[in-house]
Protein backbone atom coordinates (compact mmCIF):
# COMPACT_ATOMS: atom_id res chain seq x y z
CA UNK A 1 0.00 0.00 0.00
CA UNK A 2 1.37 3.58 -0.82
CA UNK A 3 1.67 5.82 1.84
CA UNK A 4 -0.17 8.09 -0.24
CA UNK A 5 -3.16 5.87 0.12
CA UNK A 6 -2.75 4.56 3.34
CA UNK A 7 -3.26 8.24 4.75
CA UNK A 8 -6.44 8.36 2.82
CA UNK A 9 -7.54 5.23 4.15
CA UNK A 10 -6.35 6.24 7.90
CA UNK A 11 -8.33 9.81 7.46
CA UNK A 12 -11.40 7.80 6.19
CA UNK A 13 -11.25 5.30 8.96
CA UNK A 14 -11.59 8.38 11.49
CA UNK A 15 -14.66 9.12 10.08
CA UNK A 16 -16.35 5.98 9.43
CA UNK A 17 -19.59 5.60 11.52
CA UNK A 18 -19.76 2.46 14.12
CA UNK A 19 -22.66 1.31 11.30
CA UNK A 20 -19.86 1.17 8.34
CA UNK A 21 -17.57 -1.09 10.50
CA UNK A 22 -18.73 -4.29 8.59
CA UNK A 23 -17.22 -6.82 6.27
CA UNK A 24 -17.05 -4.39 3.14
CA UNK A 25 -14.47 -2.00 5.34
CA UNK A 26 -12.01 -4.91 4.29
CA UNK A 27 -12.16 -4.60 0.82
CA UNK A 28 -10.53 -1.17 1.63
CA UNK A 29 -8.70 -1.94 4.93
CA UNK A 30 -7.34 -5.62 5.34
CA UNK A 31 -7.39 -7.06 9.16
CA UNK A 32 -3.78 -7.15 9.51
CA UNK A 33 -3.70 -3.81 8.97
CA UNK A 34 -6.42 -3.34 11.11
CA UNK A 35 -4.69 -4.57 13.66
CA UNK A 36 -1.47 -3.51 13.33
CA UNK A 37 -3.25 0.28 13.38
CA UNK A 38 -4.59 -0.37 16.50
CA UNK A 39 -1.89 -1.00 18.49
CA UNK A 40 -0.62 2.60 17.06
CA UNK A 41 -0.76 4.25 20.23
CA UNK A 42 1.26 7.22 19.10
CA UNK A 43 -1.91 7.90 17.03
CA UNK A 44 -4.41 7.42 19.36
CA UNK A 45 -7.74 8.36 17.46
CA UNK A 46 -6.79 5.86 14.81
CA UNK A 47 -5.65 3.11 17.33
CA UNK A 48 -8.94 3.75 18.73
CA UNK A 49 -11.19 3.60 15.26
CA UNK A 50 -9.07 0.65 13.77
CA UNK A 51 -9.58 -1.52 17.77
CA UNK A 52 -13.21 -0.49 17.60
CA UNK A 53 -13.75 -1.39 13.67
CA UNK A 54 -11.98 -4.93 14.58
CA UNK A 55 -14.41 -5.57 17.20
CA UNK A 56 -17.58 -4.50 15.25
CA UNK A 57 -16.36 -6.30 12.45
CA UNK A 58 -15.40 -9.80 14.39
CA UNK A 59 -18.31 -9.43 16.17
CA UNK A 60 -20.57 -9.54 13.28
CA UNK A 61 -18.41 -11.97 11.27
CA UNK A 62 -16.72 -14.54 13.79
CA UNK A 63 -14.85 -16.45 10.67
CA UNK A 64 -12.22 -13.65 10.76
CA UNK A 65 -10.83 -14.16 14.21
CA UNK A 66 -9.26 -17.69 13.21
CA UNK A 67 -6.78 -15.98 11.05
CA UNK A 68 -5.92 -12.97 13.94
CA UNK A 69 -6.99 -14.41 17.13
CA UNK A 70 -3.19 -15.13 18.17
CA UNK A 71 -2.22 -11.22 17.37
CA UNK A 72 -5.76 -10.41 19.10
CA UNK A 73 -4.18 -11.67 22.48
CA UNK A 74 -0.84 -10.88 22.02
CA UNK A 75 -2.23 -7.10 21.34
CA UNK A 76 -4.83 -7.47 23.99
CA UNK A 77 -1.83 -7.96 26.51
CA UNK A 78 0.56 -5.00 25.08
CA UNK A 79 -2.09 -1.93 24.92
CA UNK A 80 -2.37 0.83 27.05
CA UNK A 81 -4.90 2.66 25.12
CA UNK A 82 -7.87 2.48 27.08
CA UNK A 83 -10.30 3.09 24.64
CA UNK A 84 -8.86 0.95 22.59
CA UNK A 85 -8.65 -1.70 25.77
CA UNK A 86 -12.34 -1.60 25.71
CA UNK A 87 -12.84 -3.02 22.27
CA UNK A 88 -9.94 -5.74 22.42
CA UNK A 89 -11.55 -6.60 25.62
CA UNK A 90 -14.80 -7.29 24.05
CA UNK A 91 -12.74 -9.71 21.32
CA UNK A 92 -11.43 -11.68 24.36
CA UNK A 93 -14.42 -12.18 26.28
CA UNK A 94 -16.11 -13.42 22.61
CA UNK A 95 -12.52 -15.55 22.48
CA UNK A 96 -13.51 -17.29 25.95
CA UNK A 97 -17.44 -17.52 25.71
CA UNK A 98 -19.30 -20.43 24.23
CA UNK A 99 -19.75 -18.55 21.17
CA UNK A 100 -16.47 -19.55 19.82
CA UNK A 101 -16.67 -23.01 19.00
CA UNK A 102 -13.69 -23.16 16.80
CA UNK A 103 -10.44 -21.84 18.21
CA UNK A 104 -8.52 -23.49 20.88
CA UNK A 105 -6.29 -20.85 22.92
CA UNK A 106 -2.60 -22.04 24.18
CA UNK A 107 -1.60 -22.11 27.83
CA UNK A 108 0.53 -19.20 26.73
CA UNK A 109 -2.64 -17.14 25.52
CA UNK A 110 -5.05 -17.73 28.52
CA UNK A 111 -1.71 -16.88 30.53
CA UNK A 112 -1.58 -13.28 28.97
CA UNK A 113 -5.09 -12.76 29.04
CA UNK A 114 -5.05 -13.48 32.98
CA UNK A 115 -1.84 -11.27 33.25
CA UNK A 116 -3.76 -8.58 31.44
CA UNK A 117 -6.66 -8.83 33.24
CA UNK A 118 -5.00 -8.78 36.62
CA UNK A 119 -3.41 -5.36 35.71
CA UNK A 120 -6.17 -3.38 34.47
CA UNK A 121 -8.56 -4.41 37.09
CA UNK A 122 -5.81 -3.44 39.51
CA UNK A 123 -4.76 -0.10 37.47
CA UNK A 124 -6.64 2.78 39.41
CA UNK A 125 -6.71 4.78 36.41
CA UNK A 126 -8.77 1.79 34.38
CA UNK A 127 -12.45 3.07 32.94
CA UNK A 128 -15.18 1.24 34.73
CA UNK A 129 -16.12 -0.27 31.47
CA UNK A 130 -12.62 -1.58 30.99
CA UNK A 131 -12.51 -2.75 34.45
CA UNK A 132 -16.23 -5.21 33.97
CA UNK A 133 -15.40 -6.59 30.88
CA UNK A 134 -11.52 -7.43 32.92
CA UNK A 135 -13.96 -9.39 34.91
CA UNK A 136 -15.94 -11.14 32.50
CA UNK A 137 -12.62 -12.15 30.97
CA UNK A 138 -11.41 -13.53 34.21
CA UNK A 139 -14.90 -15.40 34.58
CA UNK A 140 -14.26 -16.68 31.32
CA UNK A 141 -10.59 -18.26 32.13
CA UNK A 142 -11.76 -20.33 35.63
CA UNK A 143 -12.68 -23.31 33.33
CA UNK A 144 -8.53 -23.30 33.08
CA UNK A 145 -7.70 -22.19 36.46
CA UNK A 146 -10.09 -23.68 38.89
CA UNK A 147 -8.50 -21.26 41.89
CA UNK A 148 -9.85 -17.77 40.27
CA UNK A 149 -13.25 -18.23 40.90
CA UNK A 150 -12.40 -17.09 44.67
CA UNK A 151 -10.12 -14.81 43.86
CA UNK A 152 -12.47 -12.86 41.44
CA UNK A 153 -14.78 -13.02 43.97
CA UNK A 154 -12.89 -11.37 46.33
CA UNK A 155 -11.78 -8.46 44.01
CA UNK A 156 -14.96 -8.13 42.82
CA UNK A 157 -16.37 -7.16 46.55
CA UNK A 158 -13.49 -5.33 47.33
CA UNK A 159 -13.94 -2.88 44.28
CA UNK A 160 -17.89 -3.00 45.19
CA UNK A 161 -16.97 -1.91 48.32
CA UNK A 162 -14.28 0.83 47.03
CA UNK A 163 -16.33 2.43 44.36
CA UNK A 164 -19.78 1.25 43.94
CA UNK A 165 -20.79 3.24 40.41
CA UNK A 166 -23.78 1.82 38.71
CA UNK A 167 -22.17 0.19 36.10
CA UNK A 168 -19.77 -1.92 38.36
CA UNK A 169 -22.66 -2.89 40.68
CA UNK A 170 -24.12 -3.68 37.84
CA UNK A 171 -21.37 -6.60 36.13
CA UNK A 172 -20.41 -7.33 39.46
CA UNK A 173 -23.69 -8.23 41.10
CA UNK A 174 -24.21 -10.35 38.12
CA UNK A 175 -20.91 -12.19 37.73
CA UNK A 176 -20.93 -12.70 41.98
CA UNK A 177 -24.09 -14.67 40.81
CA UNK A 178 -22.51 -16.46 38.41
CA UNK A 179 -19.71 -17.45 40.93
CA UNK A 180 -22.55 -18.60 43.22
CA UNK A 181 -23.75 -21.33 40.81
CA UNK A 182 -20.51 -22.47 40.27
CA UNK A 183 -20.58 -23.81 43.59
Amino acid sequence: MTSKKTEILKEALNHFGASEFNEELLKEIDLNTLLEWSILEKEPRLCFRSSWALEHILLKNNKHFDSIYEDLVENYSQLKNWSSLRSYSKLMMWLLSKKNETIILSDSELEKMLEKSFKLIEDITCPVAVKVNAYDILFGLIPYYDWLAIELKLLIELDLEKENTPALRSRGIKILNKLGKLK
